[in-house]
């Protein structure tokens, strides 16, 4: 993030494992080996899980990440709306970030008093450029596309994402159709994976990310319900960050 003014070296720290274990929505265990697929098998899948999502999903998780346990995330979403809040063992809220179609996520750092508004929030779940609206899919059991985002069929091996900044090798299973794995795509072949297992039909009830950098975060699904268009809670009034930090 570009910033004329940028926050101090202790902020940066607190803001940057504030949003890293944000970013650690995953949940462990093994996953089941990706079988060898027919193209019409993949085609049958990829049509499934590109399904749009009925309803308006609400869940929650326990949340581990490296160095910090304990922890819990609520996501709430109404149409293109969402919050999601990361809670610290004792119940008392850390972090929210909300997002909104067509704007950029805001990510509100309870715990400094102050939000920050930047277009790499989309990096708020720990995984490169995929936006929040495509990583709430993936966590409700359906591919992460939205928008002008294309899948396709790779023959024998899986499916492939294309999104606006941002590409995906996806693996799935049938009966049901699932999501295994995604991993990112880059050119040096060394990007973040995500991977899922405990399924409840479509939906993992487990997610593992592994950064690129080495670090990891999990996510266990504790319960979901589907809701219809709820009214999301009123975030915080709260100054920008940076402005916190400017000098005499």
């Amino acid at each position: 993030m570009t910033d004329c003014n940028p926050p101090t070296r202790a902020r940066r720290s607190r803001i940057g494992f504030a949003i890293l274990v944000f970013g650690a929505v995953a949940a462990g265990g093994c996953r089941s080996a990706a079988p060898l697929l027919a193209p019409a098998d993949l085609e049958a899948a990829r049509e499934h899980l590109e399904r749009p999502v009925k309803g308006d999903p609400a869940a929650l998780y326990r949340l581990r990440a490296a160095g910090a346990g304990g922890l819990k995330m609520a996501l709430l979403t109404s149409g293109g709306e969402g919050r999601l809040t990361i809670s610290q063992p004792f119940g008392a809220a850390a972090s929210i970030t909300t997002w909104r179609d067509g704007e950029p996520p805001v990510y509100f750092d309870l715990r400094e008093g102050c939000r920050l508004e930047a277009v790499d929030l989309s990096q708020v779940l720990g995984i490169g450029a995929m936006p929040l609206p495509q990583a709430i899919r993936l966590l409700v059991g359906r591919l992460p596309t939205a928008g002008t985002d294309r899948s396709s069929v790779e023959d024998g091996s899986g499916l492939l994402i294309q999104g606006q900044g941002w590409s995906a090798r996806v693996e799935v299973a049938p009966e049901p159709w699932r999501i295994l794995a995604v991993r990112e795509l880059r050119g040096g072949g060394d990007g973040w994976r995500i991977e899922l297992g405990d399924h409840i039909g479509s939906v993992p009830g487990s997610i593992r990310i592994h950064r690129s950098d080495g670090r990891w975060a999990e996510l266990e699904l504790l319960s979901l319900q589907w809701n219809d268009a709820p009214e999301l809670p009123v975030v915080p009034d709260l100054p920008r960050c940076e402005d916190l930090d400017r000098g005499p």
